[in-house]
């Protein structure tokens, strides 16, 4: 059970530095998307190593503080915020390109993840009962096999909710203070492995790209397996899910536990970035001549660098609309009483 004595200070602090990479790191993974897209499938060493983690963390830590108060009002949310979004990005489109898709029940672009969220939030009110540890055990098994399954997809976002829900549910069985006092306890121990670890992933990624892309498609969560995987897909995904919980794991340890400037601060609002940042990038795309710079490796850093300045400037509390609003509204709207 989770103890409700937080340390709020150090709690916030912590975890918004957490937040803030993660966010960092899927606006720059969206940009090596779009470099990608013209050409230079090279870059996406990049995106092996931060896909590897940087989603499963933010669900873990949503499953951290998931409290069963107002699950509806939650639910109501992140669907409103989905919607929104979808909105958003198909003006975007419209506005930029000049051509836009919209399907209702279909999502495989950035607004998955507040689908999936509801979805979350819902499964963890009906199986409030239910015996942690094996709904543990099931979802994680379950999610072994969900690439075997061609039709579900991004129908729903059913795909990444089967594969991603283990790390949500991890979440709602972790004390978030102990977590911190446990890594503060061992850090001295566990920081020179965490460091090790990491860099020797990206290590990995970068220079043994084409013997480990093949686990690329499986941490987006989206995706079938592969045909040349198939018979081990389950496997793979295995494998997948143990890199991602080793790498999760030691950026838990890496990250200072004290306020960062700007950095810890603006982590509170990653989901204003989420929300914010593709539609920007849409922008980016449609202005500069990406084909141009795509070519050189200077033309590279400086989409790298848009990415990491972007990713700053929609952290600023002026993009805290719409969802703050929002939230707001739905959190503290009352019910009219019922009358005679």
């Amino acid at each position: 059970m989770k103890n409700n004595n937080l340390i709020k200070k150090e709690r916030i602090w912590y975890w918004d530095t957490v937040k803030f990479l993660m966010i960092l790191f899927v606006v720059v993974g969206h940009v090596v998307g779009y470099i990608a897209s013209y050409g230079r499938e090279d870059v996406m060493a990049i995106n092996l190593f931060l896909y590897t983690v940087h989603m499963p963390m933010f669900i873990f830590i949503f499953g951290l503080f998931y409290k069963e108060k107002d699950c509806l009002r939650k639910i109501l949310f992140y669907l409103s915020s989905a919607f929104l979004l979808k909105g958003l990005l198909y003006i975007s489109y419209l506005a930029i390109n000049g051509k836009a898709k919209f399907g209702l029940f279909y999502e495989g672009g950035v607004p998955w993840f507040m689908f999936v969220l509801a979805w979350f939030t819902e499964i963890a009110w009906l199986l409030k009962k239910a015996n942690k540890t094996v709904v543990l055990i099931v979802s994680f098994a379950i999610s072994l096999f969900t690439g075997y399954f061609k039709n579900i997809g991004d129908f729903l976002c059913i795909s990444r909710l089967l594969v991603f829900f283990p790390y949500f549910w991890l979440g709602t069985m972790t004390d978030p203070n102990i977590l911190i006092e446990k890594i503060k306890k061992y850090k001295k121990y566990l920081f020179a492995p965490a460091l090790i670890l990491l860099i020797c992933w990206c290590v990995v990624c970068f220079w043994k790209f084409d013997d480990v892309k093949v686990l690329q498609h499986l941490f987006s969560g989206r995706n079938p397996f592969r045909k040349d995987i198939l018979p081990w897909g389950c496997l793979y995904r295995l494998l997948a899910h143990i890199l991602t919980l080793i790498m999760g794991a030691a950026i838990l340890v890496v990250v200072p536990q004290k306020k960062l400037p700007i950095v810890s601060y603006m982590g509170r609002n990653t989901v204003n970035v989420y929300f914010w940042h593709y539609s920007f990038l849409v922008l980016m795309n449609k202005l500069l001549d990406m084909k141009t710079l795509v070519r050189t490796k200077e033309g590279i850093l400086l989409l790298l660098v848009i990415g990491v300045i972007l990713t700053f400037a929609v952290s600023l509390d002026i993009f805290n609309f719409p969802l703050k609003y929002l939230n707001k509204f739905i959190m503290n709207f009352k019910k009219r009483k019922a009358t005679d």
